[in-house]
């Protein structure tokens, strides 16, 4: 389902509720809010600022709390974010993996010709071919604790005369760390230094450049996860980063951080509860996961998909308005003739019932646009 703003958010809200009643349920992934008493307090939000993908852990809870919510007879699932294709396509490809066991990779691509996802962004992409594909692979995550050391940004952007960055990292709360001093540049490098920063989980590493009108231009943005940080040092290419800008293919950024006990700064009772921390957090996610497979297995599932349910509820607005344009300019004698008919009945049930006349045109829509993927609405 596309964002609903503020323009049109009052008729997609009565068509739900009038369609659905209290058996839908929608999951919010974009950064913005709206009115959710419109659509009777079913909605849930998930908003997490300047994220690629929503983070591991909620992209798991969410399909977990979808496959309970569809167990019960007549109940539907609605996701969308701001634009209606990166963050729910990733969602929607761990639920239809889940559920049909296609590969991640298969899923991503079924999901993503869906809503028309042509350009993902490199993040989503990295997210679905090595984070994924491992976590679904079975593979082990990395228990301990992750301090970051240093960014290294190797090919400073020329088009930039007196390159000056803003080096941000986030975490799903927010702004963790934020630097504009300690960083040094030096043939053709820029390297962040950052104190023994530690993380774990979901993190989104971002650069932006500050004009002299102290404006923020986007550089750069990658997202990881530290459960499958195995090294010491891990490259980006151009190909693994989200650049806002045009740069040269030979870019790229290392990361570089220590790994639990690998911080002789530490006592050995702060090793411990760091990295048994650590070890639970990613124990609940593969127990999360377990969790989300077993109840895949005796679900019933059904997949509609409704295409553009604004254009639905124009066109069947105007066919309303044409059906009683109609009785008015026909004669009484003509009209009562056709009373008479089974045809004139079926008319009038429509008239009557606006659920069935809805289901009479949804049905026509799906077919005139099968092949319209643009602004399709996935609706589980």
């Amino acid at each position: 389902m596309p964002f609903p703003k503020q323009e049109y958010i009052l008729q997609v809200s009565q068509y739900l509720n009038r369609k659905y009643g209290h058996h839908y349920y929608i999951w919010n992934l974009s950064e913005h809010d709206y009115t959710r008493e419109l659509f009777q307090n079913q909605v849930s939000m998930h908003s997490y600022i300047g994220f690629a993908c929503p983070p591991l852990y909620e992209l798991l809870l969410i399909c977990k709390c979808i496959l309970e919510w569809i167990q019960h007879e007549g109940n539907i699932a609605i996701v969308h974010c701001q634009q209606n294709k990166g963050r729910s396509a990733i969602l929607l490809s761990i639920f239809w993996c889940l559920v049909f066991k296609t590969s991640i990779e298969e899923s991503f691509y079924i999901i993503a010709k869906a809503l028309g996802l042509t350009s993902p962004l490199k993040s989503q992409l990295m997210y679905i071919h090595k984070y994924l594909q491992h976590l679904l692979s079975n593979g082990q995550l990395n228990t301990q604790i992750i301090k970051v050391k240093s960014v290294i940004l190797s090919g400073i952007p020329k088009k930039f005369e007196n390159f000056k960055p803003l080096f941000q990292v986030l975490d799903r709360k927010g702004i963790l760390y934020e630097e504009k001093n300690q960083i040094i540049q030096k043939n053709e490098q820029c390297i962040f230094i950052l104190p023994n920063l530690q993380i774990s989980n979901d993190i989104v590493f971002r650069c932006k450049h500050i004009t002299p009108e102290n404006d923020l231009i986007p550089i750069f943005r990658f997202q990881i996860h530290t459960g499958f940080l195995f090294k010491n040092i891990i490259r980006f290419q151009v190909n693994d980063l989200d650049f806002q800008q045009s740069f040269d293919d030979d870019i790229y950024i290392d990361l570089v951080y220590l790994r639990g006990n690998e911080n002789n700064n530490l006592h050995d009772s702060d090793k411990l509860n760091y990295d048994q921390q650590s070890l639970e957090g990613y124990q609940m996610i593969k127990q999360l996961l377990n969790t989300c497979q077993m109840m895949s297995l005796n679900i019933k599932f059904q997949l509609f998909q409704e295409n553009d349910i604004f254009n639905q509820i124009q066109q069947n607005q105007q066919t309303i308005q044409q059906i009683q344009k109609f009785e008015q300019q026909e004669e009484p004698s003509e009209k009562n003739q056709r009373k008479n008919s089974q045809q004139e009945k079926e008319n009038q049930q429509v008239i009557q019932n606006p659920i069935k006349q809805e289901d009479i045109y949804e049905k026509k829509e799906i077919e005139n646009n099968d092949d319209d993927d643009d602004d399709d609405e996935i609706i589980i």
